[in-house]
This record gives structure tokens, C-alpha cells and sequence, in this order.
């Protein structure tokens, strides 16, 4: 080429290529999914965070036995998560003071046990469903 200069000697320093990231292989998706899943308790969720489509992560499980399983104890320990964390705002409710002419005359404790009545007819529901 006549009417180019010579590379300098340690190339463009103010260049730099792009290389864009591999993609992560299925068995990856797969362990960032459960992953997400066990954080989150939602698949849909889960597979967005992944970067899937939910439908994909219901294909997986539609195919994959030892993954099917893997996401029914990671919704089961969820399931029971929220239910012993209801359970104890049950015992254990928030109290708010009630004031009067800026001094406490007592104090108000609200527990909803609705939703561990919810909880408990929905786990109940999915025992026996699955």
C-alpha cells in the first residue's frame, strides 16, 4: 500500500476491539436458573433474570427429570420460607404507639393471619396437586 504509514511499533494504543461474551452453555443457564429460582420463588422471574424465556425453563423441566426435581424442592423450601416468615409475624406482630396529646397511652399490635390461612390452603392445595 503506497500511501500508508507503517503501524507504530506497539499498534494503536487508543484502539481496542470488541469482542463480545460468549454465550454461557445450557448447563449454566440451567444452574443460574435454579439459582435465581431458589432466590426469587417464581419462575417467571427466575427466567427473566437468567436472560430465558419461561417457556424454555418449562421445556427443561418437561425434559430433564433430575432439573424438574431440583425446581420442585427449590419451590417447595420457598413455599415454606414465606410460610414460617408469616407464621412468626403471626407470634410475633409489630406494635405501633398510640399517642394522645404527645404522650403514649398504649399501644396497637396487627398480625394479618389471613395470609397464613392463604398460605397454608395454597401449600395444602399444591401437596396435593403434585
Amino acid at each position: 500500500m503506497p500511501y500508508s504509514e507503517p503501524l507504530p511499533p506497539g499498534g494503536y494504543p487508543d484502539i481496542r476491539w470488541h469482542v463480545p461474551p460468549k454465550r454461557p452453555s445450557p448447563a449454566r443457564r440451567k444452574r443460574d436458573f435454579l439459582r435465581h429460582l431458589l432466590r426469587w420463588g417464581s419462575m417467571s422471574e427466575a427466567a427473566a433474570r437468567t436472560g430465558i424465556d419461561r417457556r424454555t425453563a418449562h421445556r427443561w423441566r418437561a425434559e430433564d427429570e433430575a432439573f424438574d426435581q431440583a425446581c420442585r424442592e427449590r419451590l417447595k423450601w420457598r413455599r415454606e420460607t414465606i410460610l414460617l416468615a408469616a407464621m412468626d409475624r403471626v407470634r410475633n406482630p409489630k406494635t405501633r404507639p398510640v399517642l394522645y396529646r404527645g404522650r403514649q397511652i398504649g399501644h396497637i399490635g396487627r398480625a394479618n393471619d389471613r395470609i397464613v390461612a392463604a398460605l397454608m390452603w395454597s401449600a395444602e392445595i399444591q401437596g396435593r396437586a403434585k
